[in-house]
């Protein structure tokens, strides 16, 4: 009997390799572009990351802010509710112990009694500040202090009697007294003003001009 005739095996075509050019070309000159590429996709990743750590610091300062205002708002009630507990343990026991107690007043300031300087260039003031007080007439008028022993004993005897007792010499006297007053005539009371700064250069060039001239004076001597 013959022998079996071998199969033979089916073998598959080889495919055939094919390059593209214009990829290969991308591929051998886009070195630079992919590095680029690289270093930027780096860059964007670097920022967002900065971006997500910048957002969850001001998540946790805004955590840490509400923390410390809940926390003094606490103290700060605690605080008031001690204060109202105290001030109301105290009225109650100032109540029970003095139920009526007489207001006094207000308490009177200090006497006011000072002396203030002013200087104004060439000028000087002062001004004397004096306590004055109003709860009498009296006081409103300064007592005449000008007079004799004769007339004041005079007047301290005859208090208790009439106007007419008081004798003729305190009374020529006290006409004496008027007529040397109405002789004497009353000096009218310089009225101080401020002046102007205008003013004051004005009267500093006269001042100036007046030097000049009596320097000049004493030259030509």
């Amino acid at each position: 009997m013959a022998p079996h005739a071998k199969r033979r095996k089916l073998t598959s075509a080889v495919e055939e390799i094919t390059f593209d050019p214009v990829a290969r070309h991308e591929f051998l000159t886009g070195f630079h572009k992919r590095k680029m590429q690289r270093i930027r996709q780096a860059q964007e990743y670097a920022q967002k990351k900065a971006r997500e750590e910048r957002r969850l610091e001001r998540k946790k300062v805004r955590e840490e802010r509400a923390a410390e205002y809940q926390r003094i708002l606490e103290e700060t009630r605690k605080r008031i509710e001690k204060d109202v507990n105290s001030d109301t343990d105290s009225g109650s026991a100032d109540d029970s112990g003095e139920d009526e107690e007489e207001w006094e007043g207000f308490d009177e300031p200090p006497p006011v009694d000072y002396e203030a300087e002013y200087i104004d260039e060439d000028k000087y003031t002062t001004v004397t500040v004096e306590e004055l007080d109003t709860s009498s007439r009296e006081a409103l008028y300064k007592p005449e202090t000008n007079g004799t022993d004769g007339e004041s004993s005079d007047q301290d005897e005859d208090n208790t009697g009439a106007v007419d007792s008081v004798p003729d010499s305190g009374r020529s006297s006290a006409q004496e007294k008027g007529v040397k007053k109405t002789d004497k005539p009353k000096k009218k009371r310089k009225k101080f003003r401020y002046e102007s700064k205008a003013e004051r250069l004005l009267n500093q060039q006269k001042e100036r001009l007046a030097k000049r001239r009596k320097a000049r004076a004493r030259r030509e001597r």
